[in-house]
């Protein structure tokens, strides 16, 4: 059988190249800089658990779209969707006595059986935020001031936070004994932008048409002026104390986080859910105007880690998409250029004892010099050759004389210049050269 037809990745997966690793590696590190400035400790969980863990909360729409499959003991398993429910297991278990806040961090790979479009694909990275303790509006503040962080420090500067509060809609849907299952159908159509939906499956219940028309009202308002978004859907909610305490909270949240941070666009757009279904307050994502795909999102989650066993525990998190990151930042041309290659290329020429040339490269990597010793047993023209095409910026020349002597030759590739020095004076050029750039 050929195996030729396999040679691609599975679809929606894809192969990273170091050009692609580079990039990653620019939105990794910038994520891991906030781990640390922020206080947020990072953990990595298994990308298998169990399905049930996993499915209990996630919504129907990531139900759908998981990795399912079952192991040699019979046991039904997961390729993780998201990365909160594994980081809540944890907290539910190992992290019970944890002192709080807990503020953990994780950059893991997630899988999901998706259509594959432009900056979607079946196995995709985040990076993620959660912190788990605190009720406070400070800790949805501190959510919110991370991601835009992010998106400063990668250069998006043009940016939208899309902010609603999913206990606005639950908030009057629980008022009218609307039981959890169906409000959770309902902002999942509405996740889907299905409003027309999300009232019919109202419909089909006892709910008289005036409850049914304050829905369909709330699903309508979204602006900037969120103050008077926020006067008119009090004037919808009425009495809901549930509903009007989270439009108070979002008036809060706005009017300080766009004190800190005015360069955002916040969009305030109270028919916006999530398709996940353990949120209980504060929702949010963020765009960029030529991608309308969220590239951060996330939320409060109140109810979590009680579902899974462990002690009542408010909580707040985010995660940004890593690759949408990388998307957005070549889109708008802000992608950093590589650093300049610093790597010595070192033949040894036939009659050199093999031990006299690992000896040279292995002092010259306990100075911190990267080396590439050739191996392909290439005439010396054709080796140096190569080396320049690669841009290193010197080849280390070992020749029997000059081991003889202890000496080496030097050749500068950007300027052809070849020289026999001491090898102490070749790591003086070479270790000088590298720190001047």
């Amino acid at each position: 059988m050929s195996l030729k037809r396999f040679l691609k990745p599975h679809r929606g997966m894809r192969d990273y190249l170091p050009k692609d690793l580079y990039e990653r590696r620019i939105v990794e590190g910038a994520i891991r800089e906030l781990f640390k400035l922020y206080g947020y400790e990072e953990v990595e969980t298994p990308t298998v658990e169990y399905y049930e863990l996993l499915a209990a909360k996630v919504g129907e729409e990531t139900r759908r779209t998981m990795y399912v499959f079952k192991d040699l003991a019979g046991r039904t398993l997961a390729l993780r969707p998201e990365g909160t429910v594994p980081i809540v297991r944890l907290v539910a278990s190992k992290l019970r006595t944890a002192p709080k806040p807990i503020r953990l961090g994780y950059i893991w790979d997630f899988y999901r059986y998706d259509e594959p479009q432009r900056g979607r694909f079946r196995r995709f990275y985040q990076g993620g935020f959660e912190l788990l303790g605190s009720p406070k509006l400070e800790a949805d503040m501190e959510i919110l001031s991370i991601s835009i962080e992010l998106m400063k420090r990668l250069k998006l500067g043009k940016f939208q936070v899309k902010l609603s509060d999913v206990g606005v809609l639950r908030g009057l849907m629980s008022s009218w004994g609307v039981d959890e299952n169906l409000q959770n159908r309902v902002l999942s159509l509405a996740d889907k932008k299905d409003y027309e939906g999300a009232i019919r499956e109202l419909k089909a219940t006892n709910l008289d048409e005036a409850s049914i028309s304050k829905i369909a009202k709330l699903f309508k308002l979204k602006g900037l002026n969120y103050k008077s978004i926020i006067a008119e859907a009090k004037g919808i909610v009425g009495s809901c104390e549930d509903s009007v305490k989270s439009l108070e909270n979002l008036e809060i949240i706005l009017d300080n986080i766009k004190e800190v941070y005015p360069e955002p666009e916040y969009l305030l757009d109270l028919g916006f859910a999530r398709g996940l279904e353990y949120y209980t307050g504060m929702i949010f994502e963020v765009f960029i105007e030529e991608l309308d795909i969220a590239l951060i999102g996330g939320g409060r989650y109140d109810k979590l880690v009680e579902l899974y066993g462990g002690e009542p525990t408010p909580a707040v998190g985010c995660a940004a998409g890593v690759d949408r990151l990388v998307l957005a930042m070549e889109i708008n041309n802000v992608v950093p250029s590589p650093p300049p290659v610093k790597r010595v290329y070192l033949y040894i020429l036939d009659g050199v004892a093999l031990s006299y040339g690992f000896k040279i490269s292995a002092e010259l990597r306990a100075h911190g010099i990267p080396v590439e010793v050739e191996v392909m047993d290439r005439s010396l023209s054709k080796g140096l050759s190569t080396a320049g095409k690669k841009n290193y910026p010197y080849a280390l020349i070992l020749g029997s004389k000059e081991a003889e002597a202890g000496l080496v030759s030097l050749k500068d590739m950007s300027t052809g210049i070849q020289e026999t020095l001491t090898f102490k004076e070749a790591l003086n050029r070479i270790k000088s050269s590298f720190n001047a750039t």
